[in-house]
């Protein structure tokens, strides 16, 4: 009997994906483990798994069709087999024409027009392969990415790429300009010089990304749902500077952060204290098996966070590259959809700021949320004596209803 594939739930706060490539066609072998399509989610682009060996019968949703999670998009079985009913799926989705602003007086715009991109055939081949934030970041300037070449994983366009393109075509634009007539040397004015002219900012709308949509919703259900109180204290960092600085010397250690160390610190804390790693929900503490810390991760329209699973019995030097490589992958637009999963508990660090505290909103779906300020030299009292020392404030937002 044929097997329906559906479309899974890629994040934590998932409830719909557009497809964007299909990785097979129908007739073609799968097996488990295959990539069958690419989906844009709420947060990022995401690659559907195959968790089923067959051939791929029937692909109910193509490209551009945005589904709802749960829905039928496929069906994989035997060569041959018969597919009983094909289930109603939505029509494609088209994108809404962006609003047109107003003109305002600007400086030479850069030389790139923007042309829609080539339409994506069903099984995505012809599709132009840009991460969500190299799109946003091309639309939002105007320039024609189709011909882009990109440097990303396999050949993929990213920020890098457009702001290379950007930087292109500004100094064309600037080069097609008249040159200025030279002026013949004269002696210094006394007049004082002339302040430089502020930059014009382009007035008008434009619909939010699908990730800072998500943000706004989530960020408006968290303030309205969770009684949030707040708790701050200061850390004396002197030891854990040493810590750190006898760390990075090991090569397993390599790229070690404050940050890495908050993340271990807090899942051992954790541990001690399981309260804190529960949530509420359905008038119940639900209180998960797993200390799995989510890591605020700031993207150029919004954030991601990725999650340290295990981060209580993760040793600190697994800690350290897998933090690296769960961020990386985020910042580049290329989460894996476990990335984003499981979190119970987040970190939110800001210390490469000169913010000396701030407080954080609880995620929906977790109970409590440490905000990180940076490390500052202040004065402190040891022994009696006034000393200088390495400090940091941080904050741990709480949801009230299961913690006191």
């Amino acid at each position: 009997m044929a097997i329906e594939i559906t479309m899974p739930q890629l994040s934590d706060t998932m409830d719909e994906g557009t497809i964007l490539t299909w990785h097979k066609n129908v007739g073609e072998r799968v097996e488990r483990g295959d990539a069958l399509a690419e989906v844009a989610t709420d947060k990022a682009d995401l690659e559907i798994e195959s968790f089923h060996e067959g051939v791929l019968l029937q692909i109910h949703s193509p490209v551009g069709t945005t589904v709802k999670v749960g829905s039928v998009i496929a069906h994989v079985g035997e060569e041959g087999e018969a597919v009983s009913a094909a289930p109603a799926t939505p029509a494609p989705t088209a994108p809404s024409p962006a609003p047109v602003a107003a003109p305002a007086p600007v400086s030479p715009a850069p030389a790139a027009v923007a042309t829609p991109a080539p339409a994506a055939s069903l099984n995505g081949e012809d599709r132009v392969k840009i991460s969500p934030l190299a799109k946003n970041l091309a639309q939002s300037h105007g320039v024609d990415y189709s011909s882009i070449r990109g440097t990303g994983e396999g050949g993929r366009i990213v920020k890098r790429d457009i702001e290379s393109a950007l930087g292109k075509s500004l100094d064309t634009a600037a080069a097609a300009q008249p040159a200025a007539p030279a002026a013949a040397p004269s002696a210094p004015s006394s007049q004082a010089p002339t302040p430089a002219t502020p930059a014009t900012v382009q007035a008008g709308s434009q619909p939010l990304s699908k990730m800072r949509a998500t943000i706004a919703a989530r960020m408006v259900q968290s303030m309205t749902e969770i009684p949030h109180f707040y708790v701050s204290g200061k850390l004396e960092l002197d030891a854990l500077v040493k810590m750190r600085a006898s760390l990075k010397e090991h090569p397993q250690y390599e790229g070690i952060t404050y940050n890495h160390l908050m993340i271990k610190a807090a899942g051992l804390a954790l541990r001690a204290n399981p309260r804190i790693n529960a949530r509420y929900e359905d008038g119940s503490l639900l209180q998960p098996a797993g200390i799995n810390i989510g890591v605020i991760t700031a993207l150029p329209d919004g954030l991601l966070v990725p999650v340290v699973k295990q981060a209580d019995s993760l040793p600190l030097a697994d800690v350290v590259s897998e933090t690296n490589t769960l961020v990386q992958r985020a910042r580049s637009g290329r989460p894996k959809a476990d990335d984003l999963q499981g979190g119970t508990f987040s970190i939110s660090n800001i210390g490469r700021s000169k913010v000396e505290d701030f407080t954080a909103i609880v995620n929906p779906g977790q109970g409590a949320i440490l905000a990180v300020a940076g490390m500052q030299d202040e004065a402190v009292i040891r022994d009696g004596q006034l000393a200088i020392g390495k400090t940091m404030r941080v904050t741990l937002s709480v949801d009230h209803r299961i913690i006191d």
